[in-house]
């Protein structure tokens, strides 16, 4: 598997497999900006970022900084390469070597929109719009041999090579209807970096350039390693990368089923009343009940997330997904094409469980995370069931409009101010139990494939360890 082909937001589109791990490594390692976060410890994951996620990592760490001589004589360079082909590359006198460490940036910007705000220090996003769209920032390293590596970009539909206040970059702009459309390299040889900058569809061209125009990385007083990190060269002509594929099908007698009203243990994060990081087996669930609505109501009082509002017509029903069927171009001379379109009904999948402490300890800052997976059984194997990446006659995947048909877990009721995001059980007490709602809006005709991953690592388009371990619940209706 190539890490070039696990590039973040590429405008080519993925065939069954990518798509998947595309969605997955999007979501957990750069924006999450489709959901309200789940949230990630200062000292551990919250989640199980997957193999594949892993991977791509390397390409999204923030590095560090050291001046640099001669910034006047490193360059950019742009090519078109057929219709909707770009290539970048560096260009100038030979790169100095990098030395062992170097001290960590910050992306600052000295222009910010009035309706935008800082997220964390590598998403800037409008304030009504939260964890959508906006601009997302990362670095790659520019070391010896970065000369003349070409990064190529396929399905642009506009591209410029200019300088944006005193470091020269290139624009693209894909097509398509991505949400993150945007995207630019901007060069900043004194601080031996390339700035990365995707920018979401809510975004306007000139918008972006006055952003761009008044960025600057502002170095820090943390120390690095440099051996390792992510430079041009792996951005650009990446090698392969030795990552065990996803499981998406495993012999039924692996994969253990649970029914409604079983209790089943989880292994799960937490913390001792000590402090001290932990994973305890003593942590038991039941899933309790599941109902199917077409509107928000069962909802009704809670906090519903911002992007199912936008799922709600004005009769208070759930809005149709349209699925597009699209034919694959090839980046270059070629774009996808919708050849067919339809019309599917969404269902929000509310569920309760009741997670309770078997031990005979305080656990505190227990973290959850509840996904669904679309499964099928055949042939003796359970199979993970994906619609919008399966093929078919003269088409080669589907694409929904809907933001708010998505298998992670949107909707939950139990969080806390803790780590990064929230889904944590503040405490249990030996014999103590809570009760946990859990959310989801998933197209009707998935509803017949429908498992309940609470392993904790939020699996949704992999059969994973985890999953395996724990097992599902069969919430098919």
């Amino acid at each position: 598997m190539k890490l070039e082909k696990l590039k973040q937001e590429l405008p080519e589109t993925p065939d069954f497999i990518h798509e998947m791990i595309i969605k997955e490594v999007d979501r957990q390692v750069h924006t999450e900006r489709k959901i309200v976060p789940l949230k990630r410890r200062t000292t551990r994951m919250s989640r199980s970022v997957s193999k594949a996620a892993a991977a791509v990592a390397v390409c999204v760490l923030a590095t560090a900084t050291l001046a640099y001589a001669g910034t006047g004589l490193y360059h950019m360079y742009m090519e078109k390469q057929g219709k909707y082909g770009v290539n970048t590359a560096l260009k100038g006198s030979d790169i100095q070597s990098l030395p062992k460490q170097i001290a960590e940036v910050k992306v600052q910007a000295d222009y910010i929109p009035e309706s935008m705000d800082w997220r964390d220090q590598y998403h800037l996003e409008y304030k009504d719009t939260p964890c959508h769209g906006g601009f997302s920032f990362w670095t790659v390293l520019m070391d010896e041999g970065d000369l003349d590596q070409v990064n190529t970009d396929l399905g642009v539909e506009e591209s410029e090579k200019t300088m944006f206040g005193e470091h020269e970059g290139v624009y693209l702009k894909y097509a398509g209807e991505e949400e993150f459309n945007q995207r630019m390299y901007l060069m900043f040889p004194e601080e031996y970096r390339v700035l990365v900058v995707s920018i979401g569809n809510d975004v306007t061209k000139e918008e972006a350039y006055k952003v761009a125009e008044r960025l600057r990385l502002e170095g820090t007083d943390q120390m690095v390693d440099t051996e390792g990190l992510s430079t041009w060269s792996d951005y650009a002509t990446p090698g392969e990368v030795s990552v065990a594929a996803p499981s998406f099908e495993v012999k039924a007698n692996k994969l253990t089923i649970h029914q409604p009203g079983e209790v089943f243990a989880l292994s799960a994060l937490c913390e001792d009343t000590d402090g001290n990081d932990i994973q305890t087996s003593d942590i038991s669930v039941t899933l309790d009940d599941v109902q199917i609505a077409d509107d928000l109501s069962l909802l009704a009082g809670e906090d519903i997330p911002e992007e199912w509002k936008d799922a709600v017509g004005s009769d208070g029903k759930l809005v149709q997904n349209e699925l597009s069927y699209i034919k694959k171009g090839d980046g270059i001379n070629t774009l996808d094409k919708v050849v067919k379109t339809e019309m599917q009904n969404q269902k929000l999948v509310l569920t309760t469980a009741t997670y309770t402490n078997t031990g005979d300890a305080e656990l505190r800052h227990i973290l959850y995370n509840g996904s669904i997976l679309f499964v099928d059984e055949k042939d003796g194997k359970y199979q993970v069931y994906n619609a919008e990446c399966a093929a078919g006659d003269g088409y080669d995947f589907i694409r929904g409009s809907s933001s708010a048909a998505r298998q992670e877990m949107v909707y939950y009721s139990v969080s806390e101010d803790y780590g990064n995001g929230g889904n944590y059980i503040s405490g249990l007490k030996p014999g103590e139990s809570v009760e946990i709602k859990m959310g989801w809006i998933v197209n009707e005709k998935d509803l017949s494939h429908m498992y309940l991953n609470l392993a904790g690592d939020g699996a949704y388009y992999e059969i994973s360890d985890m999953v395996l371990e724990t097992g599902l619940v069969d919430i098919r209706k």
